[in-house]
């Protein structure tokens, strides 16, 4: 029988973690962008409220571009399953 490895390595640990990153991060993203808009109406009109959605949307994917390539760049383990 072959033997399991208790802990995962450092690597498959960070990676794992980002992924967990890439899948909270629109949700957060999308609060933090929608949130100013809710408490401040007036603030937010409609251009100004039209380019905060456009550069938060903006945000969002490069943010989340910006990880999966980090997860990508990293080894992958044929041991962690």
């Amino acid at each position: 029988m072959p033997t399991r490895r208790l802990f995962l390595g450092r690597e498959a640990y960070r990676r794992r973690r980002m992924i967990d990153a890439t899948r909270i991060l629109p949700v957060v993203l999308a609060v933090v962008v929608l949130l100013p808009m809710v408490w401040l109406p007036r603030q937010f009109s409609f251009a100004t409220g039209a380019l905060w959605l456009g550069f938060g949307w903006l945000a969002t994917i490069l943010v989340t571009a910006l990880l999966h390539r980090a997860i990508g760049s990293t080894a992958e383990d044929d041991d962690d399953s």
